[in-house]
């Protein structure tokens, strides 16, 4: 019994070390985009029928060319296809998406450590290039004001009225999308974080 416990306590020792030494701007970082089995974000759409609902949870994990992703799955009240897509976060806390239609294309749609004002370019296929730049944002979710939010505008010059802004919130994640051409998106309204359920 006694040596049970000497190993249990070498134990939560090595864990806490190796969660202390990762350093707390990367911690933060990763905060705006908490990727785990089961977080989960619900929205309503910010027009149109009351009645619509987004719903988007992290199901999985899978590997994509020696590379380890998280499975995002969205489903919707208004069709019955769900839309999944492959996450996965390197080092630099540069976030990139995998959907089989982008072939061997991947979206670098958010850095995480990005501050207000940068930009930068990835290729979305053969022939289009896409610009991202962000912005800092505070949000209204709710009657609950979101300090620090980062702003994700989406622009692809070649092609016309896909321009889209993704707002995520520290601790949370996904927060607000919307086209900034046309104004249709969605706001998070609850989300599902470690275990802990967050209304607005």
């Amino acid at each position: 019994m006694n040596k049970l416990v000497q190993f249990l306590g070498v134990l939560l020792l090595a864990t806490a070390c190796s969660y202390n030494n990762v350093p707390m701007d990367v911690r933060s970082m990763l905060n705006y985009l908490p990727l785990e089995i089961g977080n989960s974000w619900d929205f309503k759409t910010l027009y149109g029928s009351p009645y619509s609902r987004i719903h988007r949870e992290v199901m999985g994990k899978a590997t994509i060319n020696n590379r380890e992703y998280y499975l995002l799955v969205t489903t919707s009240s208004y069709s019955t296809i769900p839309d999944s897509s492959y996450y996965r976060i390197d080092n630099n806390g540069f976030v990139y998406i995998h959907r089989y239609y982008q072939g061997n294309f991947e979206d670098n749609r958010f850095r995480l450590n990005a501050s207000n004002g940068d930009s930068w370019t990835y290729p979305i296929d053969n022939n289009s290039i896409a610009t991202i730049r962000t912005t800092a944002e505070s949000l209204v979710l709710g009657d609950t004001e979101v300090k620090n939010c980062k702003g994700y505008y989406f622009d692809v010059a070649k092609w016309a009225d896909e321009e889209y802004t993704i707002i995520l919130a520290p601790e949370i994640g996904f927060a607000k999308e919307y086209s900034n051409a046309w104004g249709l998106g969605q706001v998070l309204k609850s989300a599902k974080i470690h275990g802990e359920i967050h209304n607005f």
